[in-house]
């Protein structure tokens, strides 16, 4: 396990026993209908960017969904139409070193590249700031590493309030970011080779972290029944 998201490393940060059960035993978890949303949202908004029209957009992202029930067509349309059209790379792909010596490496999609900035869609139900998580500053990092770069713009844009909120990021912001994601992959890589050979030892290397984000959890009764 040598490549990690922003997401896996939250997850390890939030709760190192959820991240055992889904990324080191690979149980899986339920496509939520926020999960199922996101996806199908970013992907008609990406084929919106590169010049497609709204039908075949939204189509492609309830494909994108594999038709999940709870997502519907009109709310897919709505979010869609409330993203601001504007021009760039969408949907870019990064792998990058965490550092030069390691083959630890971050990898991630920016929904929107522009020339000394870029975009990250949210269709969350609540607004929130662009350094309350690692996850724009780490996109900053990874921006102005492919485009090299010592400032870069990051946007969140919430698109249920067609509304943005932005933040000029600097090189030392940017190598926190990149810092913090090289620990915990670190000790997450770590963790998963001593594992290898000591699989008793799970409990101790990834205990579970209990908190409201339990309520959340598809392992909470299982995690409950361990404590």
């Amino acid at each position: 396990m040598n490549i990690f998201s922003f997401s896996r490393l939250s997850l390890y940060e939030t709760c190192p026993y959820r991240f055992y059960l889904k990324y080191v035993l690979d149980r899986p978890e339920p496509v939520t209908k926020p999960l199922a949303l996101g996806k199908a949202v970013h992907k008609a908004i990406e084929l919106l960017i590169q010049g497609a029209d709204e039908e075949e957009a939204v189509i492609a992202a309830l494909i994108e969904c594999d038709f999940h029930p709870e997502v519907t067509r009109d709310e897919i349309v709505s979010l869609t139409r409330s993203a601001p059209r504007l021009e760039g790379r969408a949907e870019v792909h990064f792998e990058l070193p965490l550092t030069p010596a390691s083959d630890l490496k971050l990898q991630g999609y920016i929904d929107l590249l522009q020339i000394g900035g870029f975009f990250d869609w949210k269709t969350n139900r609540r607004v929130y700031g662009p350094m309350d998580t690692m996850q724009l500053s780490l996109y900053a990092w990874a921006a102005m590493e492919m485009e090299s770069l010592d400032l870069i713009r990051g946007t969140l844009y919430f698109l249920r309030f067609r509304q943005s909120k932005s933040h000029l990021f600097t090189k030392k912001e940017a190598e926190a970011a990149r810092a913090w994601a090289y620990r915990l992959a670190h000790e997450i890589a770590e963790k998963v080779d001593i594992h290898g050979t000591f699989p008793e030892l799970e409990g101790t290397l990834f205990p579970p972290r209990p908190g409201s984000h339990c309520r959340h959890c598809p392992f909470a009764a299982e995690c409950l029944g361990r404590r």
